[in-house]
């Protein structure tokens, strides 16, 4: 029998749909001049973050981006997570992730089901 973890995972439908599409259109504006999007997807994306909590993700992109370090707003990173999440297949749902340290650090990265 699995242990479930304490709190809600990345299985649990914590962003919105919206969200990641505002995370994808972003990630095209700010990111993806340095960074490939598949990076953030499948196994690397599994094992750069799997079973760690998604301030992990978030303490990344405190340095982004490179010609303007720490200009993401909250919302911002949290529609990037979003969109990190959709790529990966986890499933979407209808309440916007939280882009609050304290909140993100409370959200595991689930294997996928």
């Amino acid at each position: 029998v699995a242990v479930r973890a304490q709190g809600p995972t990345t299985n649990d439908g914590i962003y919105t749909a919206a969200q990641a599409a505002k995370g994808k259109e972003l990630f095209g504006q700010v990111c993806e001049s340095c960074h490939n999007p598949g990076k953030f997807a499948g196994a690397e994306f599994a094992r750069a973050y799997g079973s760690k909590p998604l301030s992990e993700i978030d303490a990344g992109m405190s340095e982004m981006p490179m010609d303007n370090p720490g200009s993401l707003k909250r919302e911002d990173v949290a529609s990037l997570i979003a969109y990190f999440l959709e790529m990966n297949k986890y499933p979407a749902g209808q309440k916007a992730l939280s882009g609050e340290a304290d909140a993100l650090k409370a959200i595991m990265v689930a294997p996928r089901p």
